[in-house]
């Protein structure tokens, strides 16, 4: 089973190394090596200062440090975990991932959610109750804008008239949409519009804050993944053949051996591909050094 490397962006400062574009293109190049199928970076352009005091977390921009991973490396998958498709405009987002898409040699995947940060809305300027309606067209216009052909579009939140986004993706149908969420409506929109599903495990007593339906542990997620097929069968669709889980943090020997059989079980349930968020370390020599005891420990057993 693919394992993708989850970078290493986890509470609020993080080590300043984090920010160092040639920091990041080794721990990508250092990922590819070990084994890694794929590569992360998350998205988070203005949280709240009482949201990165209360567990939130740091980040850089994705489409700029991806493109530092991509220079680096050659055959690791680029993903964003995942871009909140309402805070940008769908042209402008066409243009960022066609162009990351072409010069990393067609190795983005594009993982896409509606957002559950309301303070984050109001300082984009994004209307929080209309989130779902600028998903919904944004993913209309990103495949229509990759093709590389004029796009003519009149919706209820952007028109266009012969627009051309390029480079067109490199990628059939531009890069793969994976769509994130527990809720009813985000498996539904994995049926009808993505290529691929990011459950996001959150235990009950999250789940009001990060607005979305509960994810703890094997039950849960093998009950939602009946929900998705079942789904699919109702939509006379193909029910979706990549569900990508993200796996607890492992950061002794112990819990990086855990992995092992959590990872036969997840695929019992219906996970394809796996992603492992790395422990924040000090300093850019600690993370290679996890990601060699991971690769040792975990993706070699795999």
């Amino acid at each position: 089973m693919d394992v993708v490397y989850g970078t290493p962006y986890h509470g609020a400062p993080v080590p300043a190394w984090l920010y160092d574009g040639a920091a990041i293109g080794r721990l990508a190049a250092v990922a590819e090596a070990a084994g890694f199928a794929g590569f992360t970076m998350t998205d988070h352009p203005a949280p709240s200062q009482a949201w990165r005091e209360h567990g939130g977390h740091d980040t850089v921009d994705p489409f700029l440090g991806l493109a530092f991973a991509a220079a680096a490396t050659s055959r690791i998958r680029l993903f964003t975990y995942l871009v909140v498709l309402p805070y940008r405009n769908p042209f402008h987002l066409a243009k960022t991932t066609a162009s990351l898409d072409a010069m990393s040699g067609g190795r983005l995947d594009l993982g896409v959610g509606a957002g559950y940060l309301k303070a984050e809305f109001h300082a984009l300027g994004v209307d929080w109750d209309e989130r779902n309606a600028l998903f919904d067209e944004a993913v209309t216009v990103l495949r229509q804008a990759w093709t590389g052909e004029p796009v003519t579009h009149a919706g209820l939140h952007f028109s266009a008239r012969g627009t051309v986004t390029v480079p067109p993706s490199p990628q059939p149908g531009g890069p793969p949409l994976w769509i994130g969420g527990n809720s009813r409506l985000s498996l539904r929109r994995v049926v009808d519009l993505g290529a691929g599903w990011l459950p996001m495990p959150n235990p009950s007593d999250s789940s009001a804050a990060l607005r979305s339906r509960a994810l703890d542990g094997l039950d849960d997620f093998a009950g939602y993944v009946g929900q998705l097929r079942a789904y699919a069968d109702e939509r006379g669709r193909p029910a979706p053949d990549r569900i990508m889980y993200s796996m607890p943090g492992a950061g002794s020997a112990e819990e990086m051996d855990a992995h092992v059989p959590l990872a036969g079980e997840l695929a019992a349930c219906g996970a394809t591909q796996l992603v492992v968020n790395a422990p924040t370390t000090a300093t850019l020599a600690g993370a290679e050094e996890w990601i060699a005891r991971y690769a040792d420990r975990v993706l070699t057993r795999l």
